[in-house]
């Protein structure tokens, strides 16, 4: 596999790749690649168009501020738009010293969603991306940690970051910070201790922080920009969840459970010995291939769906045999041959199949993840490019090949260069 989103933000992809570092690491990297994803200039024209309360946020003294303070819900305005931001509460908020959070960059802002879209493919987990921009001398949230392990790209100002070591490992989604849990003395080490790290981030420079490390940032003199990009945490735990979901073959699982089980403990335990004991023996079974594919699609809608262009690829320019064409493979989340030779491409918002010479070469664009341009003509002479340097062997007729450049281009697996 080709990496070429993951080397803008760290030293040595391919180990990062392999094995993420346990513990909080800055890269400094070249900054304009960065940049280009989200900058200031950006972030004027994205607070200019229609977004609602779930596109844009405001945190102010380390909450959120209720969504009545910035949107149109307050005042007439056309129906449907009551939850739009008003532009002329944001420049108030950020002089009083909030922090604007642009919710969902990657559904809102295209670079953004390429980058996270290639990340995933790259990393092989879903991407995601929020921006945060902070006046100078102020802060969003305070110490916190995720539930989730995060990279923060610096792409306009400062911003400085204590990092200090989790108070629990690897939290779950269902397991958020909450201050409230932190004993007197956890808060007097954060508040007190020296940090495990504390680093002062400048545009082009990177912080990964792992999952469940509490973190506190703050601008500097300075306004700060940063990206947030999100590696989403799908737990074991998450897996076990759903091996038992797939258990409902299972007849003694499907029993009610004893009338008086919330009333009488005796009834309650035997129950829960006897579950526990149907559940064990249900899961000796090896888990049967077809339940395990469903689960693995279901690990796949976490990811963000193509990028498609329905308007034109519907009505817009005809393809002809020599427009040129790229391939996205970061459009696909997996690929599956079934036994009689078909191709299954999982994506992140549905399944699509294909057969004979046309498996073949959708499978050759695949393998290659090469940024060459091809062309409708090169799928009927099997010159298109192909994986691992193998020459393409699969050809297709006419007609074949402009139907199968349309399934591509209706699904985002490919676009027109």
């Amino acid at each position: 596999m080709r990496l070429t989103s993951l080397p803008l933000l760290v030293d040595q992809p391919a180990d990062f790749r392999s094995q993420p570092p346990a513990e909080p690491v800055v890269w400094s990297r070249p900054v304009a690649p960065l940049a280009a994803v989200f900058n200031l200039e950006a972030a004027d024209e994205l607070v200019q168009r229609p977004l609602s309360r779930h596109m844009l946020s405001v945190v102010s003294g380390g909450r959120r501020e209720t969504p009545g303070s910035y949107t149109w819900s307050s005042r007439p305005i056309q129906l449907g738009f009551t939850d739009t931001v008003r532009h002329s509460t944001v420049s108030r908020q950020l002089r009083a010293g909030s922090t604007l959070i642009f919710e969902a960059l990657h559904r809102t802002w295209q670079p953004a969603g390429e980058l996270c879209r290639r990340l995933g493919y790259e990393l092989g987990v879903p991407v995601c991306a929020n921006a945060y921009l902070t006046p100078p001398q102020a802060q969003g949230f305070a110490h916190h940690y995720d539930t989730h392990s995060v990279l923060i790209v610096q792409t306009a100002g400062s911003k400085t970051w204590q990092l200090h070591e989790p108070t629990l490992r690897d939290p779950l989604e269902h397991q958020p910070f909450r201050a409230a849990q932190l004993s007197d003395e956890q808060w007097q080490r954060l508040r007190e201790a020296e940090p495990f790290l504390q680093v002062e981030l400048r545009p082009g420079d990177v912080l990964w922080i792992p999952r469940g490390w509490i973190h506190n940032g703050f601008a500097t003199d300075e306004l700060s920009l940063h990206i947030s990009l999100s590696l989403a945490s799908v737990s074991r735990h998450w897996l076990a969840t759903e091996i038992v979901k797939q258990l409902d073959s299972v007849a003694a699982l499907r029993a009610e459970l004893p009338w008086g089980f919330a009333a009488d403990p005796a009834v309650a335990e035997a129950a829960a010995a006897e579950t526990v004991k149907f559940l064990m023996d249900a899961l000796a079974q090896p888990i049967a291939a077809p339940q395990l594919d469903a689960i693995a699609d279901q690990y796949g809608e976490f990811f963000l769906e193509a990028a498609r262009r329905p308007v034109a690829t519907s009505i817009g320019e005809a393809i002809e045999d020599d427009t040129p064409l790229g391939t996205v493979a970061e459009a696909v989340v997996r690929r599956t041959w079934t036994p009689d030779g078909s191709l299954r491409l999982h994506l992140a918002d549905g399944i699509l199949t294909f057969t004979g010479t046309s498996a073949a070469a959708v499978a050759e664009l695949l393998e290659a993840d090469s940024d060459d341009a091809w062309t409708m003509r090169q799928l009927q002479d099997g010159s298109a490019p192909a994986g691992h340097g193998r020459p393409a062997d699969a050809r297709l007729d006419e007609q074949d090949a402009r139907e199968l450049v349309e399934t591509l281009l209706d699904a985002g697996i490919a676009r027109r260069l």
